[in-house]
């Protein structure tokens, strides 16, 4: 009997290990938005990630793409999370999760980027824009909304559209 109880309460234990680092979390994109149609294609590279990057257990993959016509164009990035306890020597319990994400177009003068705030209380999680290129905005998404803050359910993954507009800057 003992040696049923102490399975179930290492079962339990470990269940819980698991989510205990969980913050918010999602599906990130990151688009483009131009005015009007560009001569040629034009080529984006993003930095998901890097310096600026403070408790997150995932930080997305940095990606490319190509732009050739007017309006929102997108591609993934991946799955970002927020690090919502401490381990490691780490204060991320009581730390803000910082993201950044960055784009340049290869070739022109076009480049910006975001740091963002990531929280996750109760039943709603939350990403706030902080220090963003003039028109960037966060949509759940790939319609221009006008917001630089988004919020989406627990336990749900977005996604999330982080859309420059490098044409407002």
């Amino acid at each position: 009997m003992n040696t049923i109880k102490s399975i179930l309460i290492l079962a339990t234990a470990t269940l819980f290990a698991g989510s205990a680092y969980a913050g918010a979390g999602a599906n990130v994109n990151a688009c483009i938005n131009l005015p009007t149609k560009p001569a040629k294609p034009m080529t984006v590279s993003v930095t998901a990630g890097g310096a600026g990057t403070h408790c997150m257990n995932d930080s997305g993959n940095n990606a490319s793409f190509t732009v050739s016509s007017a309006g929102v164009t997108c591609t993934a990035v991946g799955y970002v999370e927020a690090k919502a306890s401490s381990t490691k020597g780490d204060l991320c319990a009581t730390d803000s999760s910082n993201w950044p994400l960055a784009y340049s177009i290869i070739n022109t003068s076009f480049s910006g980027g975001t740091q963002s705030g990531w929280s996750g209380g109760g039943s709603r999680n939350s990403i706030d824009l902080q220090s963003q290129s003039k028109g960037t905005v966060v949509c759940g998404s790939d319609s221009v909304c006008n917001s630089t803050s988004w919020n989406w359910d627990h336990g749900t993954q977005g996604p999330l559209y982080i859309i420059f507009q490098p044409q407002s800057q």
